[in-house]
């Protein structure tokens, strides 16, 4: 079975970066207590204020009970408030797929 990503990339909003650390880390072990595996990238040249989550589900049907959770929807309802530490800028869910296959 391949895997499902689901990327969020996100722009730090200004003098907020400990509060979006804390809140990509709390979004982060609340997927993995649900079997998934999450790292974050961070831009190290161009826009430093920006980052991308990466979250690695075994399989679809993985990644959608994750997506229906109640932690899912109160981050996606919490981010459209002005004190919420980051904007989202783009959000994609790829299926990883063998090359030479």
């Amino acid at each position: 079975m391949s895997a499902f990503i689901h990327a969020v990339t996100m722009q730090v909003k200004p003098g907020k970066l400990a509060e979006a650390r804390a809140e990509v880390a709390r979004m982060a072990a609340a997927v993995e207590a649900n079997g998934a595996k999450a790292r974050l990238l961070v831009s190290m040249a161009g826009d430093t204020s920006e980052a991308t989550l990466i979250i690695e589900f075994k399989s679809g049907k993985a990644w959608a009970k994750v997506m229906q959770s109640d932690v899912v929807r109160e981050a996606r309802r919490r981010r459209y408030e002005s004190d919420f530490p980051f904007t989202v800028s783009n959000t994609s869910v790829y299926q990883e797929l063998d090359i030479n296959s």
